[in-house]
């Protein structure tokens, strides 16, 4: 007869945790989990990752459930669960491709990356944004250093193309007036989309005569990831019919 939960070693009781959680439905990964004993008292700690389109709601009840299958080992446990949506292989080292180009002083911004696999390497392609005032010996020197830290992260990633290109600069309302009625027009058409609760932090800049909008857009807590980005796109596309040179928006999706 195998021993109660709370009287096997740490690690048993970790290894058996784990078993469980990866096994229940709608669960990806549990990761960082750490179990320790004080007294009679046990003490459980994860990360959850689960399926990104669940709602807000139904990843709270997963998380309880998965407190109450800890619980019927051991009544006393105290259990604390993070969860987070599930991002593949591909998503994640796109997002450390982001975050690290970012962080490097210089960088105002990338878009367009591009990561390939050949051979278990990886080989990543973006474009940088810089300032308009930096001189072209600035500029390289800031991707030379962007690749240098891309590659520093991981590596598996063989290769970094970056390509600089100025910044677009923010729009001056005092000169143009144009952010002011830009905003406005983005409130009004957000009021009247139903699932969107608010947006905020719009900004807006110019290269040329083109524009890039940026901009916050909350919502329900319940709506799955999957709508939130079909409304998000629908915003873009109503935005984009009444101003056709704005070439680029990006849509930060959070819960109100």
């Amino acid at each position: 007869m195998p021993l109660p939960l709370v009287e096997r070693s740490e690690k048993e009781i970790a290894d058996t945790i784990s078993k469980k959680v990866k096994a229940m439905k709608d669960v990806k990964s549990c990761d960082h989990l750490s179990v320790r004993m004080t007294g009679k008292r046990l003490y459980v700690e994860m990360n959850v990752s689960l399926d990104r389109s669940l709602s807000f709601v139904d990843a709270h009840k997963i998380a309880l459930n998965i407190e109450r299958e800890v619980k019927t080992a051991a009544p006393n446990a105290r259990v604390v669960i993070r969860t987070e949506p599930y991002q593949g292989k591909a998503e994640n080292i796109w997002e450390l491709v982001k975050t690290t180009a970012e962080s490097v002083p210089g960088s105002r911004g990338v878009h367009n990356i591009h990561i390939q696999e050949i051979k278990g390497k990886l080989f990543v392609d973006l474009h940088l944004e810089v300032s308009a005032n930096m001189t072209v010996e600035q500029a390289h020197d800031t991707a030379e250093a962007v690749e240098r830290k891309i590659k520093a992260a991981n590596p598996k990633i063989s290769e970094v193309i970056v390509h600089a290109e100025s910044a677009s600069d923010l729009i001056s309302r005092e000169l143009t007036g144009v952010e002011t009625e830009l905003e406005s027009y983005i409130e009004d058409v957000a009021r009247g989309i139903p699932e969107i609760k608010r947006v905020h932090g719009i900004e807006i800049r110019k290269a040329g005569d083109s524009l890039h909008v940026v901009l916050r857009c909350h919502f329900d807590r319940g709506l799955t990831m999957a709508k939130a980005h079909d409304v998000s796109n629908r915003l873009e596309r109503t935005i984009r019919s009444t101003y056709p040179n704005i070439t680029r928006i990006d849509v930060h999706e959070e819960p109100d």
